[in-house]
């Protein structure tokens, strides 16, 4: 049975952004045989948090214990975003290590446990965590090197803003593996691009490419220039400027501002931050439908565990897991 409770999250990053203060440690996040890891790093006076994936071997997919950690990390964040005494918190940024972004759910995790039994939990447990990080009353970036791939792409949705390198690719592949978005990625894909694109998106593989965006920008908001990391990028056009505002006070009066026009508050209360549902580790329907009392979050979970461990999907999952297996060897 799959524990979604605290972790104390370990390990730290040493940032590569020259415009970030670098951290002192003698241990480097993208170094491969660190175990998999979420780090969590304030700067600028901690005006600036950064969220930071650290399964480089695995472009940064997601384990148990990593959804732990994110989850640990997001509660910190809502802290510090919301702590009278610490009024100075305005950016998060939410990156991945080793010029990666996320591959989703790593379904060959270490310990070989079964990762088609416990759909139910994980889909509660990363739709809270994603719906957390929405809510933060401060501008949330995504700052994507690499691959953002299924539940990784869902990741890219939970932001208010999304930075491209100019090699990033996102892709939903959730339909060629049997299954459908489970972390919320489903109903914010359609706010974002809109129900046509979104179909095209998530049935068809259609893909958003950092070269393409460049060109002309449609999912994300800025792409990195040649040789520039999506997190230098965030720095410079997003970060900074922010940084630079008069004060923290008016950046989150305009967040909510926008969050309650835009339908936030039908799942989340952007005035404390707190969501309008509430996971559970009831099983049973009747409890899912009084926890879960918003239709749209509802029904992407329902939808997921409809899928999630059926035939299809676990025949996929198996050929996947068999494909990863003949690489390593």
């Amino acid at each position: 049975m799959l524990m979604f409770g605290s972790l104390r999250a370990s390990g730290h990053r040493k940032c590569s952004c020259l415009l970030v203060a670098r951290r002192s440690s003698s241990t480097s996040s993208s170094s491969t045989h660190n175990p998999p890891s979420v780090s969590l790093d304030f700067h600028r006076d901690a005006s600036l948090a950064i969220l930071t994936l650290c399964n480089a071997q695995r472009r940064n997919a997601l384990t148990y214990s990593m959804m732990h950690q994110l989850d640990a990390h997001v509660n910190t964040l809502h802290e510090w975003s919301r702590d009278i005494s610490q009024n100075n918190a305005r950016v998060l940024i939410l990156t991945g290590s080793g010029g990666s972004f996320c591959a989703g759910l790593d379904i060959k995790q270490d310990d070989d446990k079964d990762v088609l039994q416990d759909g139910r939990e994980m889909t509660q447990h990363m739709s809270r965590v994603t719906n957390c990080i929405q809510a933060l009353p401060v501008l949330s970036v995504a700052a994507i090197d690499g691959n953002a791939i299924g539940g990784g792409a869902e990741l890219s949705t939970c932001t208010d803003l999304v930075v491209l390198s100019r090699q990033s690719t996102i892709k939903f592949v959730h339909a060629s593996r049997g299954a459908s978005p489970g972390w919320g990625g489903g109903r914010r894909l359609q706010k974002r691009v809109g129900r046509r694109k979104a179909l095209r998106m998530l049935l068809l593989g259609e893909s958003v490419f950092g070269e393409e965006e460049a060109e002309q920008l449609d999912y994300a908001d800025y792409v990195a220039e040649e040789g520039e990391s999506s997190l230098d990028a965030a720095m410079r056009l997003v970060g900074d400027p922010i940084l630079n505002l008069p004060c923290s006070q008016s950046v989150r009066a305009i967040k909510r501002v926008v969050s309650v026009a835009d339908g936030d508050e039908d799942v989340i209360d952007t005035a404390s931050g707190r969501l309008r549902y509430v996971a559970t580790d009831a099983t049973d329907d009747d409890s899912m439908t009084k926890e879960y009392n918003n239709t749209t979050v509802k029904s992407e979970i329902d939808a997921f565990l409809q899928v999630w461990g059926g035939e299809s999907n676990r025949e996929l999952i198996e050929q996947t897991r068999e494909s990863l297996k003949d690489k390593k060897t």
